[in-house]
Formats: C-alpha cells, sequence, structure tokens
C-alpha cells in the first residue's frame, strides 16, 4: 500500500494555490498527495484506542505519510479540535507538520503572538491593548507614538483588518464604533513610515529564503494580496537568526515570519503565520516552497 500525503483545509477554494502546488510537487516526486477536507474526518474514541478516520478509512502509519494543515477557523471552533485530536492520534507515528504549535496554541491570534515574543526577548513594534474606550483615550496614544498609528484586528489576515488612524479626531470616532468587546480584539501600534517589510520563510528551523514587499500608490500595507510588489531579498544574519528564533519559540516547523524595518535599521518582527501562503514568494524567490514541503514531510518523524 502506497504512503500518502493529505493536505487539509476548510474548502475547495481555500488555499488553493499552496493545497494544489504541494500535491502536484508530491506526485512529481512519485508521492502520493491528495486534498483533503476537514469535515470529511471522524473520530473513534474508547476504551484504549482511539482512531481517526478520513472519508471512513482508518489513517495510521501503514496509508500516511504525512499531514500539512492549512487554516481551520470556524466560529465554533470545531475543526481546531478535529486538527488537534488528529495530531494527538497520529504525531508519534507520521509527520504532522507545526504539531508542537498546534498542540501549545489552538489558535495563534495577533494578541497571543505578541506576548510570546515579549517573553522570549523577540522586538516588536511597541504595542497597547485595550478593553474600553476610557482606556484608549487617556493612554494618549498619539503624544508617544506621534500621528498616525495603526489599528489591528487580533484575528486579521492578509492586511485586511489593517487600519491607518491619522488624528485624535479620528480615533474618536473610531473607538465610538465599537463596543468594549470589539476594542479588546484590537492591536494599537507605533506606526513605521518605511512602506515595506520582509516575509521570510522557515523550514524545519532554518530560513529557507525571504522576499521583500512594498506597498504601491497610496497604499500603506504591502501584502501582496492587496497589490504590494514583491522582490527577492537577502536576509542579514541578524534577520535570519531572529526569523529563526521565533519559529523555534513558537514550536513550528513551517512558518512565515514577516520583519519591518523603521528609519534606523532596527527590525521588528510583527506577526508569524504558520499557515502563510507562498504564491508571491515562489515568483519572487524562485524557491520551490512546495518541492520544500513535500521533502520535509518526507523524511516522517
Amino acid at each position: 500500500m502506497n504512503k500518502k500525503i493529505l493536505v487539509f483545509t476548510m474548502s475547495e477554494n481555500q488555499s488553493q494555490y499552496e493545497a494544489g502546488r504541494v500535491v502536484e510537487e508530491a506526485r512529481k516526486m512519485g508521492i502520493e498527495a491528495e486534498k483533503a477536507m476537514y469535515r470529511e474526518l471522524s473520530f473513534r474514541l474508547g476504551g484504549k484506542k482511539a482512531r481517526v478516520f478520513w472519508k471512513g478509512e482508518e489513517l495510521t502509519v501503514e496509508n500516511l505519510l504525512g499531514v500539512w494543515f492549512r487554516v481551520a477557523g470556524t466560529r465554533s471552533g470545531k475543526y481546531v479540535w478535529g486538527r488537534n485530536m488528529l495530531i494527538k492520534i497520529l504525531e508519534d507515528k507520521v509527520k504532522c507538520v507545526n504539531h508542537e504549535g498546534y498542540l501549545r496554541w489552538q489558535r495563534m491570534g495577533k494578541i497571543l503572538q505578541h506576548s510570546v515574543f515579549a517573553k522570549n526577548d523577540i522586538p516588536m513594534v511597541p504595542t497597547r491593548i485595550f478593553y474600553t474606550q476610557e482606556q484608549a483615550e487617556k493612554e494618549k496614544m498619539g503624544e508617544e507614538f506621534g500621528w498616525p498609528i495603526v489599528a489591528k484586528h487580533e484575528k486579521g489576515f492578509q492586511g485586511k483588518s489593517v487600519r491607518l488612524v491619522k488624528n485624535e479626531k479620528k480615533l474618536k470616532r473610531l473607538l465610538e464604533r465599537m463596543d468594549d468587546k470589539n476594542i479588546g480584539m484590537f492591536l494599537w501600534q507605533k506606526y513605521l513610515p518605511t512602506r515595506w517589510d520582509i516575509r521570510v520563510i522557515v523550514l524545519e528551523g532554518k530560513v529557507l529564503g525571504a522576499m521583500r514587499r512594498s506597498a504601491t500608490g497610496k497604499e500603506f500595507r504591502s501584502n501582496y494580496s492587496l497589490g504590494g510588489r514583491v522582490e527577492k531579498w537577502e536576509l542579514s544574519e541578524t534577520d535570519r537568526d531572529l526569523a529563526e528564533k521565533v519559529a523555534r519559540v513558537c514550536g513550528l516547523d513551517y512558518c512565515g515570519v514577516d520583519i519591518m524595518k523603521d528609519e534606523m535599521g532596527n527590525s521588528y518582527v510583527l506577526e508569524v503565520n504558520r499557515q502563510c501562503q507562498f504564491k508571491g514568494f515562489e515568483e519572487s524567490t524562485g524557491i520551490n516552497v512546495a518541492r520544500e514541503v513535500v521533502k520535509m514531510i518526507s523524511k516522517g518523524v
């Protein structure tokens, strides 16, 4: 029986490029690989044995080479728990990419990441978190950070939740539109005017490569998905060590680490993405990320 690689996603449209590329490269290497849906999983728990099934087939060391996970987040969190049950059942037998990080943090949003960075002396942009409008107004962030300031939602992705707040009047207007529940979901940060950042992919503890993402036109966000220009980037040894440290302290075999520079050239980690996309990365660097992921999985546990 041939062992296969499964790439789990929430829908056919999700991570279409990344899942498709991994399946494509695996097949080129003579390895069976398929895209799988979290909803196709089921479990049998009881007695001394826990078993996991995909499309009614039990997943075991005999038929499974490894598993790569794309985003599992839903409002209920049901797929997060399913992903982690699969990892707990199989992690000692087959390669479950990022298993340590997933089991340590079921959801690793931006707020939790910043607490991990702070604990491990990882440089980050000055940040504030509040739970009431009164707290936010009393802090006088504009005076401390300078205007504008950045408001970033804890669960945001691809830069879509990042806002630039230009003055105190606009800050107050934004706060008034939020209830206290939503205020507590935002990070309020010092704005760095460089308009570019670095995306570093780290695989098995070592930097695979890096690209620079630059904002275009009036857009201040540099995300590739928002039209940011991408190009290959040669990392300094300091930034290489920094990206590898982030992956290590977060328990990640595969991740994207985003680093931004201030006007003095100092580096700050913006965030780590444990399911980072890589279309723009492959295009700009020429690095075959999908093939490297397959090679990692093929090594097994």
